[in-house]
């Protein structure tokens, strides 16, 4: 085998694997449910930005706590305000659960004998 057909063939190897791993890399999407006014933050007080069209597909950027709130971004070429939505109309909970932080249940300093004192 030459060296330049083992290069190719590398180099067609390692192209396969990025392929493989593109979606894994890419932002979680989910879709509306429908109509969803967006809003600047996370909750009604916020000023409303704009709307999401049913069944619009959007990527996730973070979500709070129990997905009550999702920070969406738009992709595909549609144009339209990134902002905040209600979580629950968002169809897509594989997306929501990446999208949103881990905190632990039990803060493991507040109980025991070793909690801190001040």
């Amino acid at each position: 085998m030459t060296m330049r057909r083992l290069l190719l063939l590398a180099g067609a190897g390692l192209l396969g694997m990025l392929a493989l791993a593109a979606p894994a890399l890419a932002a979680p999407t989910a879709r509306a449910s429908a109509a969803l006014t967006i809003y600047a933050g996370p909750g009604y007080w916020y000023a409303p930005v704009g709307e999401l069209a049913k069944n619009e597909v959007v990527s996730l950027a973070e979500c709070t706590p129990r997905s009550s709130w999702c920070r969406i971004i738009h992709i595909g070429g549609r144009s339209g305000p990134d902002g905040w939505v209600l979580g629950s109309y968002l169809i897509g909970s594989a997306a929501k659960v990446e999208a949103t932080p881990w905190h632990p249940l039990v803060d493991p300093f507040r109980f025991g004998p070793h909690r801190p004192r001040f």
